[in-house]
């Protein structure tokens, strides 16, 4: 059999399920380190640098704080159920340090308030594809978002806290959520076909017509 080198962008491209996560599903994969990050109005966000399959990923997570520094509910509990899973109780505290990462696409040290508890943890996460649109440039875009975190051996939050069987929780995401997808400000599933197809023919991506989304949700305290 005869094989020519090919290096064009289709033909290294990565199909999905490759090296990185790029659909909806569950993984299997290690947090390298998580930490919390805070934006320009004030709000804290808790992200995930991950590895799977051998190489390192971001997931930007959940916001814990609004602005105003009050508790966001959702993003709380999800970092609540990670806790849990990482082997923390009742009444334990997490624990923040200042650490520098190499990070990116050209590997430059960068400055982390990492929450220790989480370095190095194998888990189980489900991360579900979300589509939405940029509001500077009202192009589309696209995000991984953390909806349920499971210990290495599939156990949930609530079957370790409650002492139940393990990996019921896990087994009924897998059927009902593992696939799902998040098309936020009017988007269709149509919408994201062509938006994909363009990005594969290299053709300018098409704007969006659609409202500009809304501001991330107040109301989320990582610490109390």
């Amino acid at each position: 059999m005869k094989l020519k080198v090919n290096t064009n962008a289709a033909a290294v491209a990565e199909s999905s399920g490759g090296s990185y996560i790029s659909k909806s599903g569950i993984y299997d994969v290690v947090i390298k380190f998580a930490s919390v990050d805070v934006s320009k109005n004030g709000a804290e966000q808790v992200n995930f640098n991950i590895e799977y399959n051998g190489n390192s990923q971001t997931i930007y997570g959940p916001w814990v704080t609004s602005k105003s520094g009050d508790p966001v509910e959702i993003g709380m509990k999800l970092v609540n159920k990670l806790a849990i899973i990482s082997g923390l109780g009742m009444g334990d505290e997490l624990e923040i340090d200042q650490e520098t990462h190499n990070v990116g696409k050209d590997n430059k040290p960068k400055d982390f308030a990492v929450i220790t508890n989480f370095t190095d943890l194998p888990i189980k996460i489900r991360l579900q594809e979300e589509y939405g649109i940029n509001p500077n440039t009202q192009e589309i875009r696209k995000s991984l978002v953390p909806k349920a975190f499971f210990r290495e051996d599939g156990a949930s939050a609530e079957e370790i806290s409650n002492d139940t069987e393990i990996g019921k929780r896990l087994a009924l995401e897998e059927e009902k959520y593992a696939s799902n997808v998040t098309y936020r400000d009017n988007l269709t599933a149509e919408d994201i076909e062509a938006w994909l197809e363009s990005k594969k023919s290299g053709d300018a991506a098409p704007k969006a017509t659609t409202p500009k989304p809304k501001a991330a949700p107040t109301g989320g305290a990582l610490f109390v």
